[in-house]
């Protein structure tokens, strides 16, 4: 994963350039720079989880004991077994079971902090996140977008009081998220018959519950939403199934904590806006889908009643979401 490496590094960078205050108005470009170098590789087979290896039987058997209040642990076997599937092509297995089960799972408390962190470490690994994340779209998106909800859904158990989340794997953490936005270009929603892929919903999640994390500093924060609106301005297909409103969310979760956020989303919608002479110069597909992926995003934020006023006020005076 020659690529993922290099944009890591990269990203690595320009994270401790910014804790340490060497950047701040040239971090959109500086991340636009690290994103636009990103080369595409050619497609190579997909392995998929093997379906057939008893992993529907084990969602049953444990949806039933779940159902009979009988389960009160769940053995690291069975847990890594469910986890190898997160990334099956099968919706009934991946989302409406291992999904709906794990949540039912932490919802009754039934694993420990040390299985907590056994699937965190599992599911911020590159085996998780990256998988043919550079070559054209293909079924591993399910594994990478799947692994970002289930962390999302870790993170918010930990906020909310288990507290199992070290600082080395949550710093781990942000690295990977950097990484692993700047690098996703797969914006299926719902993929037919396979359900839902949703990475940038996904992305949505895992970046509100960053948002409220009190231990996360400044400028991680304000990286990771540069790169999200860097990743965003360049991809080449529509998202439309709720995406722009999930992360309209997520923004104003982010900059109603601190001006700081505002003040740089303002920056970065205003150079957005500039950008568009250029982009619209160059009729075609790719230009219309960014224009109406921006005019759905700009909408969303408008319409969020947290929004803050001079980010709404600004994007009501401009009225360049409409078109």
């Amino acid at each position: 994963m020659k690529e993922v490496e290099s944009v890591r590094t990269q990203l690595q960078q320009l994270r401790a350039k910014l804790q340490n205050g060497e950047i701040y108005q040239s971090l959109i470009p500086e991340v636009d720079n690290v994103i636009k170098a990103i080369k595409p590789t050619a497609p190579t087979k997909v392995v998929l989880p093997d379906d057939q290896d008893g992993i529907k039987d084990l969602i049953e058997n444990l949806r039933e004991q779940l159902s009979a209040h009988k389960l009160d642990e769940i053995s690291d076997a069975d847990l890594t077994q469910l986890f190898q599937h997160i990334g099956s092509t099968n919706l009934f297995i991946r989302d409406k079971g291992v999904y709906f089960l794990f949540s039912d799972i932490i919802q009754q408390q039934i694993t420990s902090k040390d299985q907590l962190k056994l699937i965190f470490k599992h599911l911020i690994q590159d085996e998780s996140l990256f998988p043919h994340i550079t070559e054209p779209q293909n079924d591993a998106v399910f594994q990478r977008s799947f692994s970002v909800m289930f962390l999302s859904t870790l993170l918010y158990v930990d906020r909310a009081g288990s507290n199992f989340i070290d600082d080395e794997s949550k710093n781990t953490l942000v690295d990977q998220m950097l990484t692993y936005i700047a690098l996703e270009t797969d914006t299926r929603g719902y993929a037919g018959e396979k359900g839902w892929a949703h990475a940038y919903t996904h992305i949505g999640n895992v970046l509100d519950e960053l948002a409220f994390d009190k231990s996360l500093v400044r400028a991680d924060k304000l990286l990771l939403l540069a790169v999200l609106i860097t990743r965003y301005k360049r991809l080449a297909t529509p998202l439309i199934f709720g995406e722009p409103e999930r992360l309209a969310g997520y923004m104003a979760d982010l900059t109603k904590q601190n001006k700081l956020y505002s003040d740089f989303l303002l920056l970065a919608l205003k150079n957005w806006r500039h950008e568009l002479v250029s982009i619209q110069a160059q009729e075609n597909e790719q230009m219309w889908t960014s224009l109406y992926n921006r005019q759905r995003l700009l909408q969303a934020m408008v319409l969020n009643p947290e929004m803050p006023k001079e980010i709404t006020t600004y994007l009501n005076e401009e009225d360049d979401f409409r078109f």
